[in-house]
């Protein structure tokens, strides 16, 4: 019989036989492989029915992966762990990567540089503990107790950093420490609106120093120049973090997270950012029906009347329409008005009268002063200038112990005095406010700019004196300086304190501010304004 009689409208019956036998093939290497998995996972339940006779156990019918399949999905599983969010473990990363590193390499450069390097990646760990907490919680008010605890690690190092330049002035890698010290403030970022940019800011000013180590120890020391590197990479990918996963300040879980003292706590007492999801209950028990859903939000008309339901209103929406529509009668509950009490008619209680005034628009509200990056304060003698900076509310005079040949830069003070012994170039007061200076001497002389409520009283003599766009200022000259040169441009409120009353008592002059301009024969003139009586 020729191979055409086994066909059947157009197919094989040779060649269909042929793929039902692999088939079936296929078929059974699959039963016997789910058999041997269901006998290693449930061999434990076939040993306690070994008691039966093998008459029984052949009576028994075999399993159906039906009924396997139900022992299966009635098992309970294990509990999952959630992995902890990817803000928390690119910030461990970042860790790994790049401040650990540094600290091995500052470990062949100074006992010293390696030091603040341990403090700087002190600040980071405690900043992924912060990190940590608030992926889980809601926003807190930057000015609370709990807010303030969080970060206090965070300063603490920082803190540490400076203090261990200023002890390490001679050292050969100061340049190093201020590096690290000027970069230090980085850690702010946590608590601005723009945290790329102060990560930017904080960057610049750190570079200025390295830039120095470059110059210096290019030739001399490579690791120096391979510190460096490490150092700015870790600002670079610090920035490339943030930009990430808190563009605007830490990702805060305003929508489901808990209070953040709660939470911080936990995570600093060994919790973490990882959570367990409960087991998932057996199939064959079933759970009771879902809870219902939450009530739809009160209608902003809705008006709640304290009456009962039945009643009618007495008060609200409901009764202000009720009056509207009562249409002529609503006059009826109106007063007549006495014509002694009618202003028209009496002229003397109109002039008696208040009028009302227009309420002042709400003050706006003042950003937060957490929020405003603070740079620590500084006082650190670079060459041969010195430098005083962002100092607030010092109880203690700061105290200089200066040279002819240096130079004096005071900025951005707050309620802080400066007393500067020795004779010293020249003395520059810039953005200083309810401060003072105590001087001995200046070669050139004191500029003061942009200062608001200051004291400058000096002691023995100084060629002049600038001020700048100064407001309410006391200066007190002793007789040595009294042919010093005072120069003032838009400054109010100055008064110039000499010792030429009796028994050498200062006597207060006020520095004129209105001028008379005029032009004389085409040429102006300006005289001071005289008031006369």
């Amino acid at each position: 019989m020729s191979e055409t009689n086994f066909s059947v409208q157009g197919y094989n019956l040779v060649k269909l036989l042929k793929r039902l036998e692999d088939a079936t093939a296929r078929l059974e290497d699959v039963t016997i492989y789910q058999e041997g998995y269901v006998q290693s996972k449930f061999g434990g339940k076939e040993q306690k029915d070994s008691s039966k006779t093998p008459e029984a156990v052949s009576e028994t019918p075999a399993e159906t992966p039906a009924a396997v399949a139900s022992e299966v999905a009635s098992a309970p599983e294990p509990a999952k762990v959630e992995e902890a969010p990817k803000a928390v473990t690119e910030f461990e990363q970042f860790i790994a990567t790049n401040v650990d590193p540094l600290v091995e390499l500052s470990k062949e450069i100074d006992p010293a540089v390696e030091k603040a390097v341990k403090y700087l990646a002190e600040a980071f760990r405690a900043q992924l503990t912060f990190i940590k907490a608030a992926v889980q919680s809601k926003k807190p008010d930057m000015s609370s107790p709990e807010f303030s605890k969080a970060i206090a690690p965070i300063n603490e190092s920082v803190s540490a950093i400076v203090e261990l330049k200023d002890e390490n002035r001679k050292n050969k890698y100061f340049v190093h420490l201020n590096a690290i010290s000027e970069g230090s403030p980085l850690f702010s970022w946590i608590a601005v609106p723009t945290p790329v940019s102060t990560i930017t800011d904080f960057k610049d000013a750190a570079q200025f120093w390295t830039n120095r180590i470059l110059k210096e120890f290019r030739e001399s020391e490579p690791k120096s120049v391979e510190w460096v590197q490490a150092f700015l990479k870790m600002f670079d990918n610090l920035k490339a973090y943030v930009k990430e996963f808190h563009t605007q300040g830490p990702a805060w879980n305003d929508a489901s997270g808990e209070d953040f003292g709660t939470v911080y706590e936990k995570v600093l007492n060994g919790g973490d950012s990882k959570t367990a999801a409960p087991a998932a209950a057996p199939a064959g028990a079933a759970g009771g029906p879902p809870p219902p859903p939450p009530p739809p939000p009160a209608s902003v008309y809705e008006v709640k009347d304290s009456s009962s339901a039945g009643g009618s209103s007495t008060g609200g929406i409901g009764a202000v329409f009720e009056e509207l529509n009562q249409g002529e009668n609503i006059t009826k509950s109106l007063k007549k008005v006495d014509k002694s009490q009618q202003t028209h008619k009496n002229p003397e209680l109109r002039a008696s009268g208040t009028v009302s005034t227009k309420s002042a628009p709400p003050p706006k509200p003042k950003k937060p002063s957490t929020l405003k990056t603070k740079k620590p304060p500084r006082k650190e003698l670079i060459g041969n200038k010195w430098f005083i900076e962002n100092y607030e509310d010092q109880a203690e005079p700061l105290v200089i112990e200066a040279r002819i040949d240096e130079s004096v830069f005071i900025g951005k003070c707050v309620n802080t005095l400066v007393q500067i012994k020795g004779k010293v170039n020249a003395v520059t007061i810039n953005e200083c406010e309810k401060s003072s200076l105590v001087l001995d001497a200046s070669i050139s002389g004191i500029e003061i700019i942009k200062c608001f409520r200051f004291g400058i009283q000096v002691e023995q003599s100084l060629p002049q004196i600038t001020i700048d766009q100064c407001d309410s200022g006391s200066i007190y000259l002793s007789k040595d300086s009294l042919q010093a040169q005072i120069f003032t441009s838009s400054s109010t409120g100055i008064n110039i304190n000499t010792p030429t009353g009796p028994d050498g008592d200062f006597v207060e002059v006020p520095l004129p501010e209105q001028m008379v301009h005029s032009f004389v024969e085409g040429k102006l003139q300006t005289k001071i304004y005289e008031h006369a009586g």
